[in-house]
């Protein structure tokens, strides 16, 4: 990075800061030495990809662990280097392998250990050998496509080999599923020097290339290796890898890694969270970690396994639940930059959503089937009379709407207008399909053609709970949107006459013609509960059956997987169930990776982002137009804080509890949105500001914020004394890694 970039990122920083990117805590934390305690540790790294160490700056990514039992190894990703033959977005549109590079010793690896530093985002390690030690560092810039790979070596390891070598550019799931009929690799990759750099160019089929380059800065008893990809689909790639690499190579290497620092140490303060559980703190902030590594503003939306690549039958976007989870712990902790890739995506896909569905529909609907590459293109066909022709994931009509609740979060945590009014047609579109295909019977009510409730064996029914639950909240989001459309009277119309949820003697059944009887790792049929909260454990009518269907889905375990575990916790924390909520979240860390990634045959990385959330939902919710003070907290935790976590409304919410008290909650308004809150502080409440506030009954009240505005409310003053801080912990620090 030259001294007019270096100048343009500073200006842009200091931009960042006056927008609100750096809020200002009410604690000066010790960032680093906080995060120090929650670092991923190795006492020796494997040659398993999910015990490795991994960097990313959002679109670029590295992992890094062993080839063999005397080789390190580092495999090179990037999210969008997918391929562009015409036909489906498992094989023909797939993402790609690109290569790993190797590091063998001269010597045979008597030990090697790792640590991933999570304040400065970079792993360090040593190798040691019977001749000799090799000292590695590893990052990837967060501001150039470039990844670092440094090393410092004692007499004996001056020769160590270093080596590229490419993968066969060929989708994943040729490995673990039958490929259709013709479907072929690309054609061989090209290895190449440009004066000092190396690269390796990978033609492909569907027109122009990806390509890898790398650079060697060579001293005595160090090496420093500058590595890049670039991708072009219409000509060579290979001008814009080499010149990257190059750049990289003449930079000042402290001032690349100052500028790199710099951005990871305005994220992390974004919000705060201290647990005194510290394998669950440690879990909760490499997520934020990996999130703001596999994700930024203006980069591709996250797929099911970021910039790491591993083969995998999931190279694609899948859209019945996975996107949906790994967006969702963006919101709470304040990062709501990260979650435009998503709303960004949806934005651009709006021309595709339109041609999923059936050409009748086209004139007013949009749809989303289950799976995709970027361009959002996979067809629905659902109509009132089935179509006998159409395979399950052809009848998954709820997709669109469910990605739509994300896009509706990403308003309300911002109340950002821009993003309503872009929101408003995408969901007016998407619930237009239900419109059209929804059929008024003998008993007056509205029902659902068949649907396909997503994961279900044999879940293809009428009046699915999936579309009835997604379909219900739509209407009742859009007369919240605009009230006054053309289309109102309809919408309150579906609200008054749609069938209600099938039930039977155990709960909410997958639908009409459906019931629950078999194990369903997917809580498809429970989505009013969570996460659209329509049906909910505040409405005393319903608990019941939310009680009911959920008992009797966890009674049928065995065909349950991670994010079964998840989706249980996060239902128990909205019951206010903190123990149960806390218990499926240990019993998830039985499925976790030693570094925190998550594997079904390939990485699927929703179900430990999707941890975070419930996590965040054990201290803070605000769902309905009501913010929770630690709603679910377990018995156990009786020291918690947190800072600056954002609730729908728009505010910024901190808190303190302390010997499993309440003792003080901070609001921040960031919109002047009106507040409801349940502040869950005992006896009488005192406020700290000039603000009115009004007892609503049942420990909730309501106040009136203008933007900017903030208030404190507490008991005694004493307890304003209590910062939030990092709290004292029972367990073992850096849990995560490999011991």
């Amino acid at each position: 990075m030259n001294k007019k970039e270096i100048f343009y990122f500073l200006i842009i920083s200091v931009f960042l800061v006056q927008a609100g990117f750096a809020q200002s805590n009410t604690t000066v934390i010790n960032w680093q030495k906080f995060l120090s305690r929650n670092d991923l540790v190795f006492d020796t790294l494997t040659t398993k990809w999910e015990e490795g160490v991994f960097t990313g700056n959002g679109l670029l990514g590295a992992m890094l662990y062993m080839k063999d039992s005397n080789a390190l190894r580092l495999e090179v990703g990037r999210t969008d280097v997918v391929d562009g033959r015409e036909g489906s977005p498992a094989f023909q549109k797939a993402r790609l392998p690109i290569g790993h590079f190797e590091l063998r010793p001269e010597g045979k690896i008597i030990k090697n250990t790792a640590r991933l530093y999570l304040w400065n985002a970079e792993a360090n390690g040593t190798i040691v050998t019977d001749k000799g030690t090799i000292q590695w560092r590893t990052y990837t810039l967060s501001q150039m496509n470039v990844i670092v790979f440094e090393t410092k070596v004692s007499a004996g390891e001056r020769k160590f080999q270093w080596q590229f070598h490419p993968e066969v550019s060929i989708s994943g799931r040729t490995k673990f599923r039958k490929a259709p009929n013709g479907y072929v690799a690309n054609p061989p990759s090209i290895l190449e020097t440009a004066g000092a750099v190396e690269y390796c160019k990978q033609p492909m089929l569907a027109g122009g290339d990806y390509t890898t380059a790398w650079a060697e800065n060579n001293k005595a008893n160090s090496r420093i290796y500058y590595l890049s990809v670039a991708i072009n689909r219409k000509q060579s790639s290979a001008d814009e890898a080499v010149q990257t690499v190059s750049n990289a190579a003449k930079d000042n290497l402290q001032q690349l890694l100052n500028v790199h620092r710099q951005w990871w140490h305005h994220y992390y303060p974004q919000s705060f969270i201290s647990l005194p559980d510290a394998r669950m703190e440690s879990f909760y902030w490499i997520q934020q970690y990996k999130l703001a590594s596999a994700t930024r503003e203006g980069k591709p939306a996250l797929d099911l396994m970021g910039p790491w690549y591993r083969h995998t039958p999931w190279p694609a976007y899948w859209f019945n639940l996975n996107i949906q989870l790994t967006y969702s712990p963006l919101y709470a902790a304040n990062q709501l930059e990260l979650a435009n890739g998503l709303v960004k995506m949806i934005d651009e896909g709006k021309e595709n959503l339109s041609r999923n569905v059936p050409a009748v529909y086209r004139h007013n609907a949009l749809a989303l089937g289950r799976a995709a590459t970027s361009d959002l293109s996979s067809s629905i066909k659902v109509n009132p009379i089935r179509d006998t022709t159409a395979s399950e994931s052809d009848l998954e009509l709820g997709n669109l709407t469910w990605c739509l609740y994300n896009y509706w979060l990403q308003y309300r945590y911002s109340m950002d207008e821009s993003v309503k009014t872009k929101l408003f047609p995408l969901l007016k579109g998407s619930i237009n399909y239900y419109l059209d295909v929804m059929r008024k019977e003998e008993d007056g009510k509205w029902h659902l053609p068949h649907t396909y409730s997503p994961e279900y064996p044999g879940g293809t029914t009428r009046d699915c709970n999936y579309d009835l639950s997604l379909f219900r909240w739509g209407c009742e989001t859009l007369l919240k949107l605009n009230p006054s459309d053309s289309l109102a009277s309809r919408w309150k119309d579906v609200l008054i006459n749609l069938t209600d949820y099938p039930t039977d003697t155990n709960g909410l059944r997958i639908g009409r013609d459906v019931a629950f009887n078999k194990s369903h790792r997917h809580y498809s049929h429970m989505l009013m509960i969570h996460p659209l909260c329509i049906m909910n454990w505040e409405q005393p009518e319903n608990r019941p059956l939310i009680e009911k269907s959920l008992q009797h889905w966890l009674s049928l375990k065995s065909e349950f997987a991670g994010f079964s575990f998840t989706g249980s916790a996060s239902i128990h924390a909205v019951m206010g169930q903190g123990d149960k909520a806390l218990d499926y979240l240990n019993q998830l860390f039985g499925y976790t990776k030693p570094n925190t990634m998550y594997l079904e045959e390939g990485p699927v990385i929703e179900t430990p982002l999707a941890a975070a959330t419930s996590i965040q939902e054990l201290l803070l919710q605000s769902w309905g137009d009501k913010i929770r003070i630690f709603p679910a907290v377990p018995s156990s935790w009786k020291d918690l804080s947190f800072e600056n976590l954002r609730t729908e409304g728009a505010f910024l919410i901190s808190a303190v509890r302390k010997d499993g008290e309440t003792k003080w909650v901070k609001i921040k308004s960031l919109a002047g949105e009106p507040c409801i809150i349940r502040p869950n502080i005992e006896g009488k409440l005192q406020i700290k500001g000039q603000v009115q506030l009004k007892d609503l009954g049942n420990d909730t009240y309501s106040l009136q914020l203008k933007k900017g505005e903030e208030v404190v409310l507490y008991r005694n003053a004493s307890d304003l004394l209590l910062k939030a801080d990092a709290v004292k912990q029972d367990g073992r620090n850096n849990y995560w890694g490999k011991h």
